[in-house]
């Protein structure tokens, strides 16, 4: 079958352009993925690369660049793939009219392939205008991409995990685990040691970055490497510097009031009120001194859900990255 090649912007690529190439692979024994960019692009070139690597790791994935957007129906495109590909080009796949010419100039038989996009109606324009619209069309790699993150911190049993969880389940989970829960129930007995608390954020960001790929537009998160930092305040007397480096603030938080009734768990340290409004005033100043975005949720349980939707909702009619350039 020979070598084959097909030609993008892939600004973002989506399960159309994924069941494009998967059929490539069936027409080809090599297949060479031009990927075509421009300065004026609203996604890097690079970030692009990185999830077309990622999707099709059998495939060749060459990046052109130049300082204005070439049509992907310009002519010019047998010389710059000739001069990117001196291999023989045997087929070229797509799913366009401009095809035709294109593979003619390479001396290659052209493969069109669901030209009206059928099967898969969603274009690039339409996502980059409004992902959140189109999130099944979003392959997982690409939706950290648009992805907004929502994280709930604040005292122990003010009802984190469980409003995580429920804000998951309406708008879209899973959910972020807070990952210090686990590693407390295992660890062995005895003062915590500095090293833990990077453990723990060791732990709770790789959880993010897969579940990232596998939530909706809203990325919900119960704890993060901030209020790590507070636990740290609280467990060692002392902060963290270097462990406060490694917070990546979310697009917002949602800060819990200590003002709920305590519940006893065995993986809970600081029963106490004045421990709790402690622990609430270190997670407002840290949140200050970070100048970090976050909403304010108090009341009783019926309460904070209502707030907390109210934010989520806010989030849902701004997608993030949402931008307008050409295909």
């Amino acid at each position: 079958m020979g070598n084959g090649v097909i030609l993008g912007r892939f600004m973002p690529p989506h399960e159309g352009h994924v069941a494009l190439v998967r059929t490539a692979t069936y027409l080809v024994d090599r297949l060479t993925i031009i990927l075509a960019c421009a300065d004026s692009d609203p996604i890097p070139a690079g970030v692009r690369r990185d999830w077309m690597e990622s999707l099709f790791p059998r495939a060749r994935v060459v990046v052109h660049c130049t300082p204005d957007p070439i049509p992907t129906d310009s002519p010019e495109w047998a010389g710059i793939i000739h001069a990117l590909h001196p291999e023989p080009v045997h087929r070229v796949i797509g799913s366009e009219a401009y095809l035709v010419p294109l593979a003619a100039a390479l001396g290659a038989q052209h493969f069109i392939l669901d030209p009206m996009w059928m099967a898969f109606p969603a274009n690039s324009t339409e996502i980059r205008a409004n992902p959140f619209a189109h999130w099944q069309s979003l392959p997982s790699h690409v939706r950290p991409w648009y992805q907004k993150r929502l994280t709930i911190v604040g005292p122990e049993s003010t009802g984190k995990s469980y409003l995580a969880d429920l804000l998951a389940q309406e708008f879209g989970g899973p959910y972020v685990p807070e990952y210090g829960r686990p590693y407390e129930k295992y660890r062995a007995p005895g003062d915590y040691r500095p090293e833990e608390l990077h453990y723990i954020v060791d732990g709770h960001v790789a959880h993010r970055k897969t579940l990232s790929m596998m939530a909706g537009p809203i990325l919900f998160e119960d704890t993060d490497p901030l209020l790590t930092a507070v636990w740290a305040e609280m467990l060692l007397g002392h902060s963290l510097p270097d462990l406060e480096a490694r917070i990546d603030l979310p697009d917002h938080y949602l800060l819990l009031d200590a003002n709920t009734p305590w519940e006893e768990d065995p993986l809970r340290y600081y029963a106490k009120q004045e421990l709790r409004l402690k622990f609430f005033d270190k997670t407002k100043a840290k949140l200050d001194a970070f100048d970090a975005p976050y909403t304010l949720i108090s009341g009783s349980f019926a309460e904070r859900e209502a707030q907390a939707r109210a934010v989520v909702t806010k989030m849902m009619k701004t997608p993030k990255g949402a931008a307008d350039a050409p295909e």
